[in-house]
């Protein structure tokens, strides 16, 4: 089940994140493929395709898989 993730100031909506598992699994000490989107939900598994990807350590939480999700959208801007 995909995470979203909207970011604000206030009222004001600046960014919303939509990240999903590519694969792996869900025990603690699974290293996973996951996938962010940067605005609409994605619909399709081509639009999905189109973000970017990073892996995450299952067992770290939600909280870390955002965190990590940032700081991959940063470095494919970079």
């Amino acid at each position: 089940m995909p995470l979203h993730v909207d970011i604000r100031i206030n009222d004001r909506l600046l960014h919303t994140l939509h990240i999903g598992r590519a694969s792996g699994g869900t025990s603690p000490d699974s290293i996973n493929s996951y996938v962010v989107v940067e605005g609409d939900e994605p619909q399709s598994k081509s639009e999905w395709l189109a973000g970017t990807p990073y892996e995450h350590r299952y067992g770290d939480g939600a909280k870390a898989c955002v965190m990590k999700a940032i700081q991959a959208m940063k470095e494919n801007d970079e």
